[in-house]
């Protein structure tokens, strides 16, 4: 809506240099705002995944070492399950690893979509303050 503004209220002559210059940051921020989600869902699950960890004794620290918890990132339980599979883990430890999975995706999601609602309700103060025109009703400035 802001770029719109500034499309319609510049001189004739430069509009199609601000028209380019609208859709290169029209582009940018939906890619920054994309890094940006997918950062703060992949942190949210490796801190749900974590936190679980030490808290759960079913799941000691010898079975934690044998996978790779330096990189967590969204997996399907199957990809989880056969991951673990690899490891000394007991039928009832890969169960309990692919709850922990679950429950920590669907928390991460939860919690990484609340986070980004609550950011665009943010957006409408500043919003509120734009220029109330419609097409064609653009004053001469």
């Amino acid at each position: 809506m802001l770029f719109n503004v500034l499309v319609t209220s510049s001189p004739k002559e430069l509009a199609g240099d601000v028209g380019s210059l609208r859709g290169t940051a029209n582009n940018l921020a939906a890619a920054v705002g994309t890094a940006v989600a997918g950062a703060l869902l992949v942190g949210l699950l490796s801190s749900a995944v974590m936190r679980q960890l030490a808290e759960n004794p079913t799941l000691p620290i010898e079975i934690q070492s044998q996978v790779n918890l330096d990189s967590i990132t969204f997996v399907s339980n199957e990809r989880l399950g056969s991951i673990v599979s690899a490891t000394t883990a007991t039928p009832e430890q890969k169960a309990e690893a692919l709850r922990i999975n679950t429950e920590a995706r669907l928390r991460a999601l939860k919690l990484g979509f609340l986070m980004m609602a609550g950011l665009a309700l943010l957006t409408i103060l500043p919003a509120g303050k734009l220029p109330n025109y419609r097409p064609g009703e653009i004053p001469e400035g």
